[in-house]
């Protein structure tokens, strides 16, 4: 089994990779877009995944220069994209995925490469020198009625549900390219309260919006209190899976309960369509605990020709942290003179 570069993205590629059982929202066509928008520096490149002169899948990944690094992201940290990877069957012998992997790095000129699917196994990446950075994500199983994914949730959840429906809270489903800015603004609250400034800027939610809405992967919330917008949440989604992107919510409102009324929205959403799972991307979290459901392993892999990179790498990881700190610090004091 190999791994062979093609010369640019094929013309049926959401064709192609939706023969394959891995395939997540985050191959497709429309979030590659949204990549390639947000990092228009980085290039996206397209490998077939051969053995026997058979074809047996397909891998993109995000190539970045960082230095004298040759990045390749498949998916790239901090873009949002929760999972990319190889994209092949379940079936798939691992041990020849695995070696043919840690060949392709050997025989590119990548420095460092990061991969997130469900479908590789972590024994034959590891066998085969591949680094686990072992992480959970909240998963809601959706495979009943409404009524179902209602008792699911923990008393706690349904009353605040109930006090804003009491509330009056109203639910819009809406294509509007403001809501990424109404988000946005939420958004910057929401860091302000925790001392930091936005990781990103408001380019980045539009982009979302502008790529995904039309291919119809994504659903947009808002919650409105007596015509004023309380809360936002953007919520992308395939056939298999809806992911908890991003949401926010004046803290002024925190009181009418509209954080709540909005996950149970998108449970709702989800199942009037069939998917079966809500994944609410991280885990370790009392309030998505209310929801039901439990973390699993979410595991990232990486392996690297440039000794001390997983070191280089936790270092760069703490230091934008701490970068945000210290500019949501100066911004604070700022505000305050």
């Amino acid at each position: 089994m190999e791994i062979v570069p093609l010369e640019k993205k094929p013309a049926d590629w959401d064709e192609e990779i939706s023969k394959f059982d891995s395939k997540t929202l985050f191959h497709e066509t429309p979030w590659l877009e949204h990549i390639q928008s947000i990092h228009p520096k980085g290039r996206l490149r397209f490998f077939e995944i051969i053995e026997e002169g058979r074809r047996q899948g397909y891998l993109c990944a995000l190539h970045v220069r960082k230095a004298v690094l040759n990045i390749y992201g498949s998916p790239l940290g901090g873009t949002g994209t929760n999972y990319m990877g190889p994209v092949v069957n379940r079936d798939i012998d691992q041990n020849s995925l695995a070696h043919a992997l840690r060949t392709f790095t050997k025989r590119s000129p990548l420095t460092h490469l990061e991969l997130t699917n469900d479908v590789l196994e972590t024994e034959k990446m590891l066998s085969h020198g591949f680094e686990l950075h072992p992480g959970v994500t909240h998963m809601l199983e959706l495979s009943g009625n409404e009524g179902d994914a209602w008792s699911q949730l923990k008393s706690v959840c349904r009353n605040r549900i109930r006090k804003a429906e009491k509330n009056q809270l109203e639910v819009e489903v809406t294509e509007d390219l403001s809501l990424a800015d109404e988000y946005y603004e939420q958004f910057i609250e929401v860091y302000g309260k925790q001392g930091m400034i936005t990781p990103f800027g408001p380019e980045r939610p539009r982009s979302l919006m502008q790529c995904l809405v039309p291919a119809k992967r994504i659903l947009p919330l808002r919650i409105i209190h007596q015509g004023e917008t309380v809360a936002t949440g953007l919520f992308p989604y395939d056939e298999n899976s809806i992911y908890f992107w991003g949401a926010a919510s004046w803290l002024g409102h925190h009181k009418l309960c509209p954080n709540e009324l909005l996950h149970w929205e998108v449970i709702k959403f989800a199942i009037s369509r069939s998917i079966p799972r809500y994944n609410m991307c991280g885990g370790t979290s009392q309030f998505k605990d209310k929801f039901g459901g439990s973390d699993v392993p979410y595991n990232h892999y990486s392996i690297s020709s440039v000794p001390m990179m997983k070191q280089a790498r936790t270092l760069y990881s703490k230091a934008h942290f701490l970068k945000l700190q210290a500019l949501g610090l100066f911004k604070t004091r700022g505000i305050k003179k």
